[in-house]
């Protein structure tokens, strides 16, 4: 009996404990017990945040309830509205003062991406719903200010209508394709703008050509900065030149066949595109015999492209080999732009396609290519060609030219849709023959 009555008393016990409203070992949920959602403050639906304001902190105003159990709280980030795909997840989150409740990240999230966070309060025996809402993290676009390169401050000019360089702007983030703005002014306030142009990004460095007539033995002062279709760079500083005086101006292009001096030809003082920076350096080693302008494509011949002396082959695509690039140089406003862009494989005799469409088989792409992106030269036009060892095209090292090493540049008067041939002798042009 004795016995009987204590298993009775044991049991009514543990029926008070269970039935204990703050017990946390009470059966869930408890009927007639309602907690609100809280309500999203930060991040708010659809904020940006840069990746360098990281790591987060999720604000949120306090949920409530009509139940005496205390509340806690579960943040929730995934990278999907529906939230099968959480990267990150916390609870027990006790509540702010004040009204609200903050909880601050331990990581950083990538960039480039949207998240969605959501938070809901719980009494351990209740559950509320949930509140939700939308932010991204991005990587700031940052372009800097590009650099003048020439005409250097305070130089003379050897041209009225001179080439505007800049060394192309340092950026970061996810930038769209470049664009230069350049602008020359009659003052060094850049008031009284008397030429202004926007060429795309070229490879290292982006030119400007002047087609305003400039005074001769006058000052001016010019200035470049870069953009993108949304963001755009400060100003680089703001340089001064002086034209050459009236009756002064460049030497008059040279005519077909002019002796080029093997070590100060015209590609030396050209800017060059796409290329192998310091190609006007290399060496020449060989020297072009002869040249065909044909409708089926260019053929060169050169010292260096038979026999035992040959250049060696460079890996090309997929498990092929190059001999050498064919460039061309053009004369544009009194400044010379050249490019090394066809390239030649052993046994390849012709490329480049026929004379009238060297605009759009060379130099089709701004981004590459300008100012000689669309120049179609004229018949009687002076152009140049010249060769490089390996592959010198879309390279801005020479890890494709092991031997760094080029041709002479051979002047020509450009020929109509028929062709051309012509034959050098080493100081010059030593024959022509034009097809009507």
């Amino acid at each position: 009996m004795a016995a009987g009555t204590a298993i009775l008393a044991l049991a009514a016990c543990e029926q008070i404990k269970s039935s204990n409203p703050l017990s946390p070992a009470i059966a869930g949920p408890i009927a007639g017990v309602t907690i609100t959602p809280p309500v999203t403050m930060s991040p708010a639906n659809g904020t940006q945040i840069a990746v360098d304001q990281q790591p987060i902190t999720l604000t949120i105003q306090n949920a409530t309830t009509n139940g005496v159990r205390p509340l806690s709280y579960v943040f929730d980030i995934a990278a999907d509205p529906s939230f099968t795909g959480t990267v990150f997840s916390q609870t027990g989150v006790q509540p702010g003062p004040s009204g609200q409740t903050s909880f601050r990240l331990p990581q950083n999230l990538p960039p480039e991406h949207t998240y969605y966070w959501r938070a809901h309060a719980q009494d351990g025996a209740n559950t509320g719903a949930f509140a939700t809402a939308a932010f991204s993290v991005f990587t700031p676009v940052v372009i800097q200010a590009p650099s003048p390169a020439s005409p250097a401050d305070g130089s003379t000019t050897t041209t009225n209508k001179p080439t505007l360089t800049v060394a192309d702007s340092g950026h970061s983030g996810p930038v769209g394709a470049l664009s230069y703005i350049f602008q020359l002014a009659a003052d060094p306030n850049m008031t009284n703008i008397v030429a202004t142009g926007q060429v795309p990004e070229a490879a290292s460095q982006t030119s400007y050509v002047v087609t305003a007539s400039l005074t001769g033995g006058a000052t001016y002062y010019w200035r470049a900065r870069a953009a993108d279709p949304s963001h755009t760079s400060l100003f680089s500083n703001i340089v001064s030149f002086t034209t050459p005086a009236s009756g002064s101006g460049p030497a008059p292009n040279p005519g077909p066949g002019t002796p080029i001096p093997n070590q100060n030809d015209t590609l030396t003082n050209a800017i060059v595109l796409n290329s192998p920076v310091g190609l006007q350096n290399w060496p020449i080693t060989t020297t072009i015999t002869s040249l065909t302008l044909a409708p089926d494509g260019v053929n060169v011949q050169f010292s260096k492209r038979d026999g035992a002396g040959r250049w060696p082959d460079v890996p090309f695509g997929d498990g092929g080999s190059l001999e050498y690039t064919l460039g061309m140089c053009l004369n544009l406003s009194g400044q010379w732009y050249c490019s090394a862009v066809i390239q030649f494989w052993n046994g390849l005799d012709k490329n480049g396609g026929p004379p009238d469409q060297y605009a759009q088989n060379w130099f089709y792409d701004p981004i590459r290519w300008a100012p000689m992106t669309g120049h179609q030269p004229a018949v009687g036009e002076t152009i140049g060609f010249f060769v490089c060892e390996g592959d010198c095209r879309n390279q801005t090292t020479a890890i494709s030219s092991p031997l760094r090493e080029r041709s002479n540049v051979v002047l020509v008067q450009m020929p109509g849709s028929g062709g051309g041939s012509f034959t050098f002798a080493r100081t010059g042009l030593a024959g022509i023959r034009i097809r009507k």
